[in-house]
């Protein structure tokens, strides 16, 4: 059988393949789906892409640690699955149950919306254009799936994404069902707790009793829905968040709502379900109807020096408050000038740069092109959703006039290294490590005349903690920029760092790290190692492409226009480190260092995710010849396979020393080398001495065995299995553990000698 770990519909689509499956959907089971089967699991850990045309062509552990309760099976047609909808109060509604290997079970609730009731309802040749999901109950039996994702364009449900059969983490509180319609479910909305009839939270009522709205993925889209159903359609709707308008009581009836904006009713956009939710009244939500138009906002700036600096409040629903510094930047700080009647230039501060404010956070995650009017016409969070405290608030410099930035590199060994510091405002100070890689250090490194190639982000300090303000964090640089105050980052004093995470740079580095393939069976496959800092470490499969592993592959000595990527779990324990992860080459490259990636030890990889590369499709050449009396007469060549090496074999027939020549895997070379079937076994047991030796460069293997080492031989003919001497079970399980008789050379030299007892795959 199959282990289920890491069994999922790739490995799945391989199986049925294998089996003629024509159809579209293969899904995979887990924990026994179809019962635990006996005798041995061939597979753990299987990881297959889905194209290959046989699971031998997948990789999987060599050991496992499964019982047959998590034997793995499959769905290779979808017609075999049975769906019914129960506990409704019509045919068109219910919890959905379906049956597998003739046990009816249900769906969990998780991630399942209204693109996959609508699914359903299709499937079962119901009404589904406006079908919605439903909670009818808990079922019983079995949880089948489990986080189905829909698009709403699948013809059955088992064509959605969703985990491996089986595979749950619900109860059947969890349980999911449907109500298939082509009609809008009739919904009432009113506002309450504004200041006004146009603003408020929103509550609705679908029938029952009336209940709110949770907050999750509500933006003014939905707001948009929402004051078009009551009739304001004259200002600039806005969603709210977090209980802007006060905490309601009783349901939760909504959540997840997932609108286009132009939609009639909430009830025809997408959502979890009525009653289906993970909220609490916390997270209720509102909407403003109304624009600035019809209630001016008021906005002053505190604690600065004068009256053009200092902290973004704003009044809104009788208060101030502040705005949030997430993604706060120049041209959020251009559009508050500007209404302020600042039309200079202007700079965004964070980090509450002149202070602390009070009360509620009104802005979040503000986001402008720089040419608005007013901050409302610019994208946020809502009004009153945030994830901030007032240590993040935001403020401005109106008419700062330009602000020529410098930059130096301190405290390094040699002069084209160390930790950065930026001069802005005439002030010193670092740049915080955060996402700083190898484009933002060849922009450092221009800036400062010094040679780009082989540039390197350096972090954790290494060059020493800085001091004074932290200027620069999140820093995105594309390459192009002739200063890194043109790059993308966060507003100026903006950061979640300290001093230990001051970035350092090292310039025109000529010095390229050693690499090498590790655990292959030959010198051109293995897993990919770098050499960085007196020791190993692994590569991140991460952006690495078949471009970076042809520049691998040229690098060591064996060019490839079409290198391989494989797993990594085959070619033995990997070094601790891994020390690149990001790669990404243009081809021009002649080492890996000079391609793009981040900083040395920086990654978010396990090994699992390890770069493992065959720089050739094939193997090397040896010689190809049976049954010679002279080895040195061979002249016949083959083409051996990737993973194999040259064999020569010599034996005794009729008295006679005679040699076989060829391709063997390199797996039963170290086998025969190392006596696995022993010189001594077939020795006392048939009066004959076989000699393997094994070569892995090209052509290699014609002269490996002296001929007078052969002994023996005399009596040996005709010998047959009644002549046996000793038990050769242990001799035919060595040979069938290493495969020995699928290699046809291989078979026709030793399972002879040994009787005739060794079992053919």
């Amino acid at each position: 059988t199959i282990c289920d770990d890491q069994f999922d519909m790739k490995d799945a689509a391989v199986v049925c393949r294998m089996l003629g499956s024509k159809g579209n959907v293969h899904l995979a089971t887990v924990e026994g789906v179809y019962g635990g089967g006996t005798g041995r699991i061939f597979y753990d850990e299987l990881q297959c892409i889905g194209s290959e045309s046989s699971l031998e062509q997948c990789t999987s552990d060599s050991f496992h640690d499964c019982t047959h309760t998590e034997d793995a099976g499959v769905v290779c047609d979808s017609d075999s699955v049975k769906f019914r909808l129960v506990g409704g109060s019509d045919a068109n509604s219910g919890r959905i149950e379906v049956n597998l290997n003739g046990l009816w079970g249900t769906v969990c609730d998780d991630e399942f919306n209204t693109a996959g009731a609508k699914t359903v309802c299709k499937q079962l040749g119901l009404p589904f254009a406006h079908a919605y999901p439903f909670n009818f109950g808990p079922g019983s039996g079995s949880i089948w799936l489990d986080d189905v994702m829909c698009t709403g364009k699948e013809a059955n449900i088992l064509e959605c994404n969703q985990t491996e059969i089986g595979n749950n983490d619900c109860d059947h509180s969890e349980d999911i069902g449907v109500v298939c319609t082509d009609t809008v479910p009739n919904l009432q909305v009113r506002l309450v707790g504004g200041g006004r009839n146009d603003e408020g939270r929103v509550e609705i009522n679908t029938g029952t009793g009336w209940g709110t709205v949770c907050d999750d993925e509500w933006d003014s889209r939905e707001a948009t829905v929402v004051c078009n159903m009551l009739g304001f359609t004259g200002g600039i709707p806005r969603a709210v968040s977090n209980g802007f308008f006060g905490q309601g009581s009783g349901s939760i009836l909504m959540d997840d709502v997932q609108c286009f904006g132009n939609e009639t009713s909430l009830a025809a956009c997408g959502f979890a379900g009525f009653g289906s939710h993970d909220c609490d009244h916390s997270e209720d939500a509102g909407v403003i109807c109304h624009s600035e138009n019809s209630q001016s906002l008021q906005i002053r700036l505190v604690g600065g020096n004068n009256a053009k600096e200092g902290r973004v409040e704003l009044f809104f629903n009788n208060t101030w408050g502040t705005v949030c510094d997430d993604q706060f930047d120049d041209r959020e700080a251009k559009v508050f000038c500007r209404m302020l009647g600042y039309n200079g230039s202007a700079v965004g501060l964070g980090n509450a740069h002149f202070g602390q404010g009070s009360g509620p956070i009104f802005l979040d995650d503000v986001s402008c092109t720089g040419n608005e009017d007013s901050i409302t016409t610019c994208s946020f969070a809502g009004y009153g959703q945030s994830d901030c405290d007032h240590t993040e608030d935001a403020s401005v410099i109106c008419d700062a006039g330009h602000q020529n930035v410098s930059i130096r590199l301190v405290d390094g060994k040699v002069p084209n290294e160390g930790r950065l510091e930026v001069l802005y405002h005439g002030r010193w100070g670092t740049v915080c490590d955060d996402l700083f890689d190898t484009t933002n250090a060849k922009v450092v490194c221009r800036m400062l005349g010094l040679p780009t190639g082989n540039a390197e982000a350096v972090h954790g300090a290494r060059f020493g903690s800085g001091s004074g303000t932290i200027w620069l964090d999140n820093v995105d640089c594309s390459g192009t920029e002739n200063s890194i105050a043109e790059c993308r980052h966060q507003v100026w004093g903006s950061n979640n760092c300290d001093h230990t995470e001051d970035v350092g740079v090292r310039c025109g580095s000529t010095i390229e790290s050693p690499v090498r393939l590790a655990g292959g069976s030959t010198p051109y496959e293995g897993r990919l190692e770098i050499f960085h800092e007196g020791r190993w470490g692994t590569v991140c499969n991460n952006g690495f492409d078949a471009t970076a592993a042809k520049i691998i592959c040229n690098s060591i000595g064996y060019p490839s226009d079409t290198p391989s990527l494989m797993s990594a779990s085959g070619f033995g324990t990997p070094p601790s480190t891994i020390w690149l992860d990001g790669v990404r080459c243009n081809g021009n490259e002649t080492a890996i260092d000079v391609c793009t990636h981040n900083r040395f030890g920086l990654n978010s990889c396990t090994h699992d995710k390890d770069v493992a590369i065959m720089c050739r499709s094939h193997g090397i050449k040896c010689y190809h010849c049976d049954g010679l009396l002279d080895p040195q007469t061979c002249n016949e060549q083959v083409q051996c396979s990737a993973g194999e090496v040259c064999e020569e074999a010599a034996f005794i027939a009729n008295g006679e020393t005679r040699f076989s020549l060829t391709c063997q895997s390199k797996l039963v070379c170290d086998a025969l080398q190392g006596n696995v079937i022993g010189r001594r076994s077939i020795a006392k047991r048939q009066g004959q001495t076989v000699q393997v030796k094994c070569c892995d460069t090209p052509l290699c293997n014609r002269n490996l065995i002296d001929k007078s080492s052969i002994h023996g031989g005399h009596g040996s003919h005709g010998h047959s299995t009644t002549g046996c001497q000793d038990d050769p079970k242990m001799d035919c399980n060595a040979l069938d553990g290493i495969n020995i008789c699928a290699n046809v050379q291989a078979a026709k030299i030793y399972c002879p000698l040994h009787c005739g007892l060794c079992t053919s795959p």
